[in-house]
């Protein structure tokens, strides 16, 4: 049973656009300012008959780089024109609140659970309608270790399809080796993670529709005595990572740096398995960095790029 706790719900508003009408007789008539460019217009999905999921960490947003980071976060969003946005590491709570007055046909909502890096997320209104926010606490005494931000349920209904979706950005670090013996071992602390979550989707979702995604900070292509997710890997019947052959497949197509790993992924259950296989169905790494110079996306935005998951409606349950 998800708990819900203390959530900042931040609904966007819509802005009215006003424009010059031109003057009458001999006068000149006054331009209008054009608007300006969004340069990653050239990365919208916006199909009508498909959900589209994206996972993005904004990299301590907006922290650094302030009202530029907002406009250029919100220029991506509205550009993709995804259904959910599942975002991490708001590092403050009112460059949120910046973002969703630049995204007046968008929602949104944030946790407040972390000193420092929140996780929330961000839906089109036309399409998506809200039936519960909430938080997954295990009630265990490791699990704190486990999340060091409880993760974000966002239950929603998409053209008449319930799902659950569950927001995550684990433990960050490690050397790569899992030391199961060690409860501080940063491995082991993203295995007991996953391990909580099939646990939680197992009680909770039994049967039902649901999408595990965020930043997970590990590597779905490792070795099996050192992969932190084999509590959904040994189930197939059951669960699937949409991103496994983006992890397997060339750098190019990670999302952290990107292309220097792939830590984000988005993971789907049973149900939503036909959707998954269905023509047109896919999972990939949007490299919106590629729009801007060299260098800029990282400086300004964030060091990773979105992962978008894309399900065909007509295979929906």
């Amino acid at each position: 049973m998800i708990r819900h706790l203390c959530l900042i719900v931040t609904l966007a508003t819509a802005a009215l656009l006003m424009g010059l009408l031109p003057g009458c007789g001999n006068s000149e008539t006054r331009p209008v300012d054009p608007q300006p460019e969004n340069p990653f217009e050239d990365f919208v999905l916006g199909r009508a008959d498909a959900l589209e999921v994206v996972t993005w960490n904004l990299h301590n947003f907006a922290e650094d780089a302030g009202r530029d980071e907002v406009a250029l976060a919100a220029q991506v969003i509205e550009a993709l024109g995804a259904d959910v946005v599942a975002v991490q590491e708001i590092a403050e709570s009112s460059r949120f609140d910046d973002l969703l007055e630049a995204l007046p046909a968008w929602s949104g909502v944030q946790a407040n659970t972390d000193n420092y890096q929140n996780l929330g997320y961000v839906w089109l209104d036309s399409t998506v309608t809200v039936r519960s926010l909430g938080e997954v606490r295990p009630q265990v005494d490791e699990a704190w270790r486990a999340f060091p931000r409880w993760p974000l349920v966002l239950e929603i209904t998409w053209q008449g399809h319930d799902l659950a979706l569950i927001n995550n950005h684990f433990k960050c670090c490690g050397d790569g080796i899992l030391e199961s013996s060690n409860p501080n071992d940063e491995e082991t602390r993203r295995q007991l993670a996953c391990d909580l979550l099939e646990e939680h989707i197992a009680g909770a979702y039994a049967g039902q529709p649901v999408i595990l995604l965020g930043d997970l900070n590990d590597n779905l292509a490792d070795a099996w005595e050192n992969n932190v997710f084999t509590t959904f890997l040994a189930q197939p019947e059951a669960y699937r990572f949409a991103d496994q052959e983006v992890a397997e497949g060339p750098a190019n197509g990670w999302s952290w740096g990107p292309g220097r790993s792939h830590l984000d992924h988005i993971m789907v259950t049973a149900p939503l398995f036909s959707a998954l296989e269905a023509d047109g169905a896919a999972c990939r790494t949007v490299r919106v960095d590629r729009a801007l110079p060299n260098g800029q996306f990282g400086d300004d935005l964030s060091d990773h790029a979105p992962v978008v998951l894309i399900l065909p409606g007509a295979f929906l349950p």
